[in-house]
C-alpha cells in the first residue's frame, strides 16, 4: 500500500487547468456547527453553544473542564473544530457543576454564548451539519468559476476523508495496516485513530477508482439515502437514476468490519479489486466495526461573491465531510492553506 490517499483527493476536473488558482490560500475561516436537536429545557446535562479562536476542541475541553471543576471525560462534544477557525459549537457538561460555575466560563480565546438544560450528555456525530464561510486569496476566470459552482451543486462533492484523518505525516494508515498484519490486541484511542486511518483511507481509494461515475449506480449497489442515512441494495439502476439525478441517493462505499453490508454483482467485484490491491485482507474484516459511507455528498446553501481580496464562499455540509474536499474542487491543495478551521466530526469507524 504505496499510495498517499490524500493525492487522491484530487481536483478531478483540473480546477487549476481550467482558470481556478488560490495561491494566497485561505482567510476569514469560519464555521458553526448546526444542531441535530435543541436542548429541551430540562435535564441533567447543560448544554453551551460556545465560540472560540485560537484553539482547538480538546483544548477548549480541558478549558472548560478546569473552570467547571469537572471530569474531562463528563464533557460531550458533537465534532471537533481546529485552533485556526472562528468556530460555534456545541459542548455539554453535568448540570449542577457547570450552572453553579457559568459565570467562571470564559477566557480570551473562548466565550459562553448560550446555555440550556439537556436530559442526555452530546455526543459524537450529534449534529446535521457544519456551516463555513471563508475567503480564498486569489483571482480566477468568471466562467470556470461558476461552471465549477454549478458542477458542485447538480454532481454533489466527492466525499473523501480529509487529510486529516492521516496524521501529520499522512502515514496514519499505513501504521494501521501494520497493526492489523502484527495481531495481537488493537485497543486504545491510538490504535482506533490509526485503525480509522486505515479504513478511510480505503474508502478512499474505491472512492477514487469511481469518480467518474458518482452520477449513476451499478447492479448490486448499496444506495445510500441522504435524508435517513440510511442504505438499501440496487437491483434495477436504471428505475432509481431520477433519484440519483436529484441527489436524493448515491452510491456508497466501505469501511470495512464485521459490521459493514457487502454490496452485489459488479458493485462487489469492484470494491473487492480496489481493496485487495491496498493490502486489504479478509480476516481483518472482524477485527473492525466498519460501515458504509456514501461516495458524494450534496452541498447545501453554496454562495459566492467575488471582490478584490478573492472570493468569499459559504456553503453547508454534512457531518463527517471535509470543507478542504470542496476547497481542492475549487483549487486549494488538500493539506496545504486549507487547512485553518477543517472539522473531523466523524465518529471513527474501527
Amino acid at each position: 500500500m504505496n499510495w498517499d490517499p490524500v493525492r487522491d483527493i484530487r481536483t478531478r476536473s483540473g480546477a487549476t487547468a481550467c482558470g481556478l488558482a488560490y495561491p494566497g490560500g485561505v482567510d476569514c475561516f469560519a464555521v458553526e456547527e448546526i444542531p441535530l436537536y435543541e436542548p429541551c429545557g430540562e435535564g441533567d446535562h447543560l448544554y453551551l453553544t460556545v465560540e472560540k479562536r485560537g484553539i482547538d476542541t480538546p483544548e477548549l475541553l480541558r478549558r472548560l473542564a478546569a473552570a467547571a471543576g469537572v471530569d474531562r471525560r463528563e464533557i460531550g462534544w458533537a465534532g471537533l473544530k481546529d485552533r485556526h477557525a472562528v468556530a460555534r459549537q456545541r459542548v455539554s457538561l453535568p448540570r449542577g457543576a457547570a450552572e453553579s460555575r457559568l459565570e467562571a466560563l470564559g477566557d480570551e480565546d473562548y466565550a459562553v454564548l448560550d446555555a440550556r438544560p439537556h436530559r442526555n450528555k452530546l455526543r459524537v456525530g450529534h449534529l446535521a451539519g457544519n456551516r463555513f464561510r471563508l475567503l480564498l486569496r486569489g483571482r480566477c476566470d468568471p466562467e470556470a468559476l461558476a461552471e465549477r459552482l454549478r458542477e458542485i451543486r447538480e454532481r454533489g462533492l466527492p466525499n473523501y476523508f480529509g487529510f486529516q484523518r492521516f496524521g501529520a505525516q499522512r502515514d496514519s494508515h499505513q501504521r494501521g495496516l501494520h497493526l492489523l498484519r502484527r495481531g495481537g490486541r488493537l485497543r486504545g484511542r491510538h490504535a482506533r485513530f490509526l485503525l480509522s486511518a486505515y479504513q478511510a483511507a480505503l474508502f478512499n481509494r474505491v472512492l477514487d477508482g469511481r469518480l467518474d461515475g458518482l452520477g449513476s449506480l451499478l447492479p448490486g449497489d448499496l444506495a445510500w439515502i441522504h435524508d435517513k442515512g440510511a442504505i438499501f441494495r440496487v437491483e434495477d439502476p436504471a428505475r432509481e437514476q431520477a433519484r440519483v439525478d436529484a441527489m436524493a441517493i448515491s452510491p456508497s462505499g466501505p469501511l470495512p468490519g464485521r459490521r459493514e453490508t457487502r454490496p452485489a454483482g459488479p458493485a462487489l467485484d469492484i470494491e473487492d479489486r480496489l481493496l485487495h490491491a491496498a493490502g486489504w485482507e479478509e480476516p481483518f474484516r472482524t477485527r473492525l466495526t466498519g460501515g458504509r459511507r456514501p461516495l458524494r455528498v450534496p452541498v447545501g446553501e453554496l454562495e459566492s461573491e467575488a471582490g478584490p481580496e478573492g472570493l468569499r464562499l459559504a456553503f453547508v455540509l454534512p457531518p463527517g465531510s471535509y470543507a478542504s474536499v470542496l476547497l481542492a474542487e475549487m483549487g486549494v491543495p488538500p493539506g496545504g492553506p486549507a487547512g485553518g478551521g477543517e472539522e473531523d466530526d466523524a465518529p471513527p469507524e474501527a
